[in-house]
């Protein structure tokens, strides 16, 4: 297996980031839409894109000016109207099509990344790129659809394994954007496991719930608003002297068909 070369940047976006206040607070999808604002850059307008996966369409806006399509599996998540439905490992497209595909936060939702890759790459022009973006460290979620998390390794051994090259790949974050993100996460969720509206579905009991969360509501006021708020932002600056990067949230990586 090739060893991979890593940005040392690590998603760092600067002490004032392009997205303001809202990538300080979430730095892992502020990254992410940096990363794709990036290699925006190096697109024109006859440029054939498949964001793929797309969900809402969220980065749409971040590809005007290119011949944009999108993506989701049949019954998916959300709710949207995409250019056509499909499996990953299925594509209802010729050899070549694409210049780019874009498939941010969506591998570790796929049963075999090896399958979904391998059609990606044959559906993308020779010398075209895939714009990816995967967690490493994250909670359970899209259940029970959530099978995978990556590595840099594991990336560049599917890399390997489906016909791409590694021209680029990023950390997103350390210690500090894990710990400023997860924090006020557990926070939240400890009261979401009690919402009272929810109860009947979670076969739990209603009074019960109640209860509780009205117990919670001094944890909510004076553990999770200074968590988010406060104790999150500061961890965005003092992500910089982690020099590790062992715990970071995922990765952003350039694909390049051979």
């Amino acid at each position: 297996m090739n060893s991979i070369t890593i940005n040392p940047r690590h998603g760092w976006m600067g002490f004032w980031p392009q997205g303001g206040l809202k990538a300080i607070l979430d730095p892992e999808n502020g990254r992410i839409k940096h990363f794709l604002k990036e290699q925006h850059q190096h697109m024109d307008n006859e440029t054939r894109l498949l964001d793929a996966g797309a969900g809402s369409c969220p980065y749409k806006p971040v590809f005007e000016g290119v011949r944009y399509e999108s993506t989701d599996m049949p019954g998916g998540f959300y709710k949207h109207s995409h250019d056509f439905e499909c499996f990953l490992h299925d594509m209802p497209k010729e050899d070549n099509t694409y210049d780019v595909v874009v498939l941010t936060q969506v591998l570790e939702h796929v049963p075999s990344p090896q399958a979904a890759l391998k059609e990606i790459c044959r559906v993308l022009k020779p010398g075209g790129k895939l714009l990816l973006s995967v967690p490493m460290n994250t909670p359970l979620h899209g259940e029970p659809w959530h099978f995978f998390n990556f590595t840099h390794h594991g990336i560049g051994q599917l890399a390997q394994e489906t016909g791409f090259t590694v021209t680029d790949i990023e950390k997103v974050g350390g210690a500090f954007w894990q710990l400023g993100k997860r924090l006020p996460d557990t926070l939240r969720k400890l009261n979401k496991q009690y919402d009272p509206f929810r109860a009947k579905k979670r076969q739990q009991n209603v009074w019960l719930c109640i209860l509780l969360s009205l117990l919670l509501i001094p944890v909510w006021f004076f553990a999770y608003l200074p968590s988010a708020y406060i104790f999150r932002p500061l961890c965005y600056w003092l992500d910089i002297i982690d020099q590790e990067k062992s715990f970071t949230l995922g990765y952003t990586a350039v694909l390049t068909k051979k």
